[in-house]
């Protein structure tokens, strides 16, 4: 491949890089994966070490809580296709994840969303969680390459755990307490576990129904 053929690569994604950072983030940009997060549905709690109900230790304050709030709702949004990972509860998930499993994760987060409402507060005099959607998608952005100013410098770093803990919150078990409602699932078309499949259910064509049910809910028969 020639220099010049390199270097009109390089502009080209630079390019879509600076029309894509300005733009609301898309729901459908983060379902590819989904499938991946999936396997959490059927892992048994006690494998990740998480508690079998929701717990309710807060590990942030106010403010702090109100930033990741508005971080998952722009990670994935609510639209015409359903609730956002606010309205599934994601943020509670990973708070209390935090509490447990994830505590050595913690430090990071607090750090993260403090810078976070710093930098809003700096360019636009207000905390991040009262901003317009556009400004919120753009400092987002500036943390997801890493290019945010500040002390704070693992802002990159941060963006991607707080990511991947939404996308388990939206689509793991509602047993962890996320996916409330299995508006998730629903999103994606998941049926829900279940502990038999049938050879109809197997069929190409086969529309599996929807258990609606947790894997705690199917092992135990509770509803």
């Amino acid at each position: 491949m020639s220099v010049m053929n390199m270097k009109s690569r390089q502009k080209a994604r630079r390019k879509k890089f600076e029309l894509r950072k300005h733009q609301s983030v898309s729901r459908r940009d983060f379902f590819a994966g989904a499938a991946a997060t999936l396997a959490c549905a059927l892992v048994p709690a006690s494998s990740l070490g998480f508690a079998q109900t929701p717990t309710s230790a807060e590990v942030f304050t106010h403010t702090e809580r109100k930033s990741l709030e508005t971080m998952v709702s722009r990670i994935i949004p609510a639209d015409a296709n359903g609730p956002g990972a606010l309205e599934a509860g994601c943020a509670r998930y990973i708070e209390g994840a935090l509490a447990e499993v994830y505590r050595s994760s913690k430090n990071i987060y607090i750090a993260g969303l403090t810078a976070l409402d710093l930098h809003a507060r700096k360019i636009a005099n207000s905390s991040f969680a009262a901003l317009d959607p556009v400004e919120q998608d753009k400092i987002l952005a500036t943390f997801e390459q890493n290019i945010a100013p500040g002390s704070f410098l693992e802002t990159a770093h941060f963006f991607g755990l707080v990511r991947q803990h939404t996308f388990e919150g939206m689509f793991g078990d509602p047993l962890y307490g996320g996916n409330v409602n299995f508006v998730g699932w629903d999103l994606i078309g998941y049926p829900g576990p279940r502990l038999f499949v049938s050879p109809e259910m197997q069929r190409m064509d086969a529309k599996a129904p929807r258990s609606r049910m947790s894997v705690n809910q199917l092992m135990h028969d509770t509803r």
